[in-house]
């Protein structure tokens, strides 16, 4: 009896702990005030990476390891992969509130990405060498940016096509959006844990390290767990299928993280493509259903099935 009595207490503890960290954490990032330090911060960041850039062009100062090798174009990916990592933050505080909404914020780094490795390419240029020795790296660039942009384009239809509706019942509402807050905060603290690794492994070895692909790999766990807390609140399929199905969204981005480039690309419009199949069909199966349960309700006859030749 006494194992029961613990359990019950944990969970109650776990609850008022989420009740009390989650609402404070998340007035404080989407605060006016956040946001203009995280502003002030990018513009530091930038202004800092140019300024050490320009004391390594001089020659007149050797700065130590990593610092000494930051050049002039390079502050666009410095800042690029902080504003990421911002992003990444945004991302834990929209979970809690809607699974297709964080899917949408996913696709937003999605682009970002693309748009961070394009300026990857652009700080290798030398602007002192001819165009035509650096093709490749100028199809690189044009690769991630047509790619960024045809992101960014499919985005709007995927949120276009959304329907928000709620999937569990009333009475369990609030229980499943504490689920998720909990969740969020867990994602949330590895996050920061993985920040501050990336941070110590550029110290150890002086190279930038990018967490990106990190990040969306424990995504993919987030997804499944949060899949698996569903099954307590809704058996509805369509509802399971579609989690299921952003699940697979995540390991599809993923995926175009991993990938060479110009693949990436293509992998990328495709999670994206497939992210806006899932919730059109989602809308679809639910307004057939819906029509089908409104004919039966007002007793109306549904057509005799074809026989099966």
């Amino acid at each position: 009896m006494q194992q029961p009595a613990f359990s019950l207490s944990l969970m109650k503890f776990l609850v008022a702990a989420v009740q009390f960290i989650y609402p404070r954490l998340y007035d404080f990032w989407e605060s006016k005030r956040t946001a203009y330090f995280l502003s002030v911060a990018l513009v530091a960041t930038f202004g800092s990476t140019v300024v050490l850039a320009l004391v390594n062009a001089s020659g007149l100062v050797a700065l130590p390891g990593l610092l000494g090798h930051i050049k002039l174009l390079s502050a666009v990916e410095v800042t690029f992969t902080l504003l990421l990592f911002f992003e990444m933050t945004s991302l834990v505080f929209v979970i809690p509130a809607s699974i297709a909404n964080a899917i949408g914020k996913q696709i937003e780094i999605l682009s970002l990405v693309l748009l961070r490795s394009s300026f990857k390419e652009f700080s290798h240029y030398n602007f002192q060498l001819p165009m035509q020795g650096q093709l490749e790296s100028v199809l690189k660039m044009v690769s991630d940016g047509v790619g960024a942009l045809l992101v960014f384009l499919l985005l709007s239809v995927y949120y276009g096509v959304q329907r928000h509706r709620a999937v569990t019942p009333e009475a369990d509402r609030e229980a499943f959006v504490r689920l998720k807050q909990f969740v969020a905060l867990l994602v949330l603290v590895a996050l920061v844990v993985t920040a501050v690794y990336d941070g110590y492994e550029v110290l150890l070895i002086g190279q930038w390290v990018h967490s990106v692909d990190r990040f969306f790999q424990l995504l993919i766990f987030a997804d499944v767990l949060l899949l698996l807390v569903a099954f307590r609140y809704t058996l509805h399929y369509p509802d399971i299928f579609r989690y299921s199905a952003f699940v697979l969204v995540t390991v599809f981005i993923r995926f175009s993280l991993l990938a060479p480039v110009y693949y990436n690309a293509m992998m990328s419009l495709f999670s994206v493509v497939f992210a806006i199949a899932v919730v059109y069909f989602h809308n679809l199966f639910n307004n057939g259903r819906q029509d089908y349960i409104a004919q039966k309700q007002n007793g109306q006859k549904t057509p005799p099935e074809l026989p099966v030749s």
